[in-house]
């Protein structure tokens, strides 16, 4: 395991396996399914996006992944114990919940207020209205739907 030897990067891509399978698909396009939000996946990859040309090459997320090993391997032993880990993890993930909290904080104020906190809650139920309104409605002649009165199909 010595100078990035073969147990080092098996445990790279047990790494990956692990956050995939614990993220799903905040980790980006084609890296799982899951049910986070894309601007989830996407601050996940910008993370790894070192080049800044907004898509993360395989090789960038080894560097990237690599450089975090090495950086939270506290022991120097050459993979990353649970504690190590969840150092890692946890310095991963707060961008993404700075991001979230920031897009919670309507006014900026650096607090979520009720209101604030209830603001997706609110969006979701005015879709689910305009939804419920617009399947409600009738369809109307001449607005696209139906075959209007037949008129076309007869002969004159």
């Amino acid at each position: 395991m010595q100078n990035g030897g073969p147990g080092m990067m098996g445990n790279m891509g047990g790494m990956m396996d692990m956050m995939k399978r614990m993220h799903g698909n905040m980790m980006g396009a084609g890296m799982g399914s899951g049910m986070m939000s894309p601007g989830m996946a996407g601050g996940m990859m910008q993370m790894f996006d070192t080049d800044g040309d907004g898509t993360t090459t395989p090789e960038e997320m080894r560097t990237q992944l690599q450089a975090k090993l090495s950086e939270f391997d506290s022991d120097g032993d050459g993979s990353l114990s649970i504690t190590e880990f969840e150092a890692l993890h946890s310095a991963m993930i707060r961008e993404m919940m700075v991001d979230r909290f920031q897009h919670l904080d309507a006014d900026g104020d650096g607090a979520v207020t009720p209101e604030e906190m209830a603001a997706p809650a609110d969006r979701m139920e005015r879709m689910q209205m305009m939804r419920s309104n617009m399947a409600d409605a009738p369809a109307r002649p001449g607005n696209g739907q139906g075959m209007g009165n037949g008129s076309m199909m007869q002969d004159n």
